[in-house]
């Protein structure tokens, strides 16, 4: 997963509206809709023959804009077990883990 300027179209933008007072406040509270987002990312692979897709973040953070692109690859399908499933496992949400379970089959396979 790399970050840099937006440089195409993203897959999927996200813009997240709040008063943050930091970066941890600000990915304490959207950690899930990044999550979420970042697993649509993965399922997009289903569909395309698109090497890589973008998901672009963009906030407001003490009073300064904040964005960055975060690119993936379908062979950095590890993400999905490392990264995720961790966190929809601490909050048991044991049907998205599933779904993790069976994308991360079909796109390791």
């Amino acid at each position: 997963m790399s970050t840099n300027q937006k440089n195409a179209e993203p897959f999927k933008s996200l813009e997240l509206k709040g008063k943050y007072n930091d970066f941890t406040d600000f990915y304490d509270e959207n950690k899930r809709i990044i999550y979420e987002s970042i697993f649509d990312v993965f399922k997009e692979f289903r569909n395309t023959k698109k090497k890589k897709l973008t998901l672009f973040v963009s906030a407001k953070i003490r009073g300064l804009e904040w964005d960055t692109e975060f690119n993936f690859h379908k062979e950095e399908s590890v993400v999905l077990k490392r990264d995720l499933m961790p966190f929809f496992e601490e909050i048991e949400d044991y049907e998205t883990c599933n779904e993790i379970n069976n994308l991360y089959k079909e796109l390791t396979l």
